[in-house]
């Protein structure tokens, strides 16, 4: 029972998206870092969790500020999504870009997502 309990408390700590942690000098690439802190909610290609409704990041209309805002400092209009605070300003850009490497990677497939949009 006592080890079922330590994996679970390892498994928590080990999740990116609800921790503000930054920590992690061998993560250095949008990809790293984007499937550390947001992959485990949004999905390694950005498209969300349709059954979680959880939105497809992938689908925002905000430009790099305006993620960078919400990342970072954005509260209220019932937000679910942590903000992280401490997160270093080289570090969040890395994330901005990969998104819009997942966004036009996702553009160019034709694919379509028939779910949330973030809107600005």
């Amino acid at each position: 029972m006592k080890s079922l309990l330590l994996l679970a408390l390892v498994v928590l700590n080990v999740s990116g998206c609800s921790e503000d942690q930054h920590d992690h000098p061998n993560l250095t690439s949008g990809e790293q870092l984007f499937n550390y802190h947001c992959a485990e909610c949004h999905g390694q290609q950005g498209t969300g969790k349709l059954l979680e409704e959880i939105p497809a990041i992938i689908l925002t209309k905000k430009n790099p500020e305006e993620i960078f805002t919400y990342i970072t400092s954005e509260t209220g209009h019932e937000r679910e999504m942590p903000v992280f605070k401490t997160m270093p300003l080289e570090e969040t850009q890395t994330i901005i870009d990969h998104l819009f490497i997942l966004k036009s990677a996702f553009d160019k497939s034709g694919r379509q997502i028939k779910q949330f949009l973030i809107e600005p």
